[in-house]
């Protein structure tokens, strides 16, 4: 908004932003930062993550493998066959995932409730365990019934398979349920956000993966009749080329798997007034969260400057903006503030009427 409408918006504070998509479609950032999260409460970690999916596809090859996965993973019955060892790699790989991009210093309940710190609970858990399969159970107790809510066991066919298909959307695989927001995301990824990640298994802890592009092109055309526009969006907002703009805020959790598109730097030549921060400890948007007294520092740091930044910006418009009025239009407010969320980047505005 600013970059485009600099005569409408007075300054922009822009958290967990993804401007530079062709990073996660040609690296696997995203899933390395999540690996290194956990591996930085113990190294161990990822190791036993790999080791359990290692066991899982070997196991369920067999009835009593399966028998044997049921009763370690907490399953009501044992899987229907070898493909179901997927839905269970979903399952859990979401889990593992989510429990880092929300990892707040403080409990919370998006998807599920889960401990201040999920990831860093899991990853405990996980050592206690001991095991690869009992790395996976440990996870996905942590993120899927951490105060029971899931029941005594975890019902593959409704439960597993759904959790499953809401992990394999985000990343462009097979899904199974659709409702309205599921609908309009998948049209999203096959037009502007195209953003299928890769992943190599060693330097993250996912199964190798290389995403089709005619594939998913193809299937783009099928859902939706529609091809995607890779170089879209980083074309039409700059990607990291912001240096001509100014009043730009920019700001990405070091927790954040989504820091692998952000602009973590500032750009070369840019204006004092744009500003790129990392927070340390900090989760998805983080800093545009409510005040917790379990906050790290470094995001009570990032707020206060925040907040000077919409005071000189404030200052600033009104100054060249007598009585905060553009065109003869509107009234005298300045500072209306509006924020933008998707599952990839949250943004606040300042828009002087």
């Amino acid at each position: 908004l600013r970059l485009k409408n600099p005569h409408l918006w007075a300054g922009a504070i822009a958290s967990s932003a993804t401007p530079l998509k062709h990073l996660l479609r040609e690296t696997n950032s995203f899933n390395r930062i999540v690996a290194e999260v956990y591996g930085n409460v113990s190294s161990a970690c990822p190791d036993l993550i790999r080791a359990g999916w290692a066991s899982l596809f070997d196991r369920a090859r067999t009835q009593a493998g399966r028998e044997h996965i049921a009763h370690e993973l907490n399953l009501c019955k044992p899987l229907p066959n070898a493909n179901a060892a997927d839905y269970i790699y979903g399952f859990v790989s979401g889990a593992l995932e989510t429990m880092v991009q929300y990892g707040y210093p403080y409990a919370t309940s998006f998807y599920n409730p889960v401990p201040a710190y999920p990831f860093k609970v899991a990853c405990e858990a996980m050592l206690r365990a001991g095991t690869g399969l009992g790395a996976l159970r440990a996870a996905a107790g942590i993120y899927y019934n951490y105060t029971g809510q899931a029941g005594s066991c975890f019902d593959f066919e409704g439960y597993v398979i759904h959790m499953a298909s809401n992990h394999w959307r985000r990343t462009r695989r097979v899904s199974r349920f659709e409702d309205a927001t599921d609908l309009a995301w998948s049209y999203q990824t096959c037009t502007e956000v195209y953003q299928p990640m890769p992943t190599d298994g060693k330097t993250d802890f996912e199964l190798p993966y290389s995403p089709n592009e005619t594939a998913y092109f193809e299937k783009c055309m099928e859902r939706w009749g529609v091809y995607p526009r890779p170089d879209w969006e980083e074309q039409t907002f700059g990607g990291s080329d912001i240096g001509a703009g100014s009043n730009i805020f920019l700001t990405s959790g070091q927790l954040d798997p989504w820091r692998a598109a952000g602009i973590q730097s500032k750009p070369l030549g840019a204006p004092q007034s744009i500003v790129v921060r990392i927070i340390d400890d900090g989760a998805h948007h983080l800093d545009l969260r409510g005040s917790n007294p379990s906050d790290p520092l470094s995001v009570i740091d990032v707020r206060n400057a925040e907040k000077t930044a919409i005071r000189k910006w404030v200052d600033e418009w009104k100054n060249t903006h007598p009585g905060g009025r553009y065109r003869g239009q509107g009234d005298s407010r300045v500072g209306n503030t509006t924020q933008h969320s998707t599952p990839a980047h949250n943004k606040m505005s300042l828009r002087a009427h």
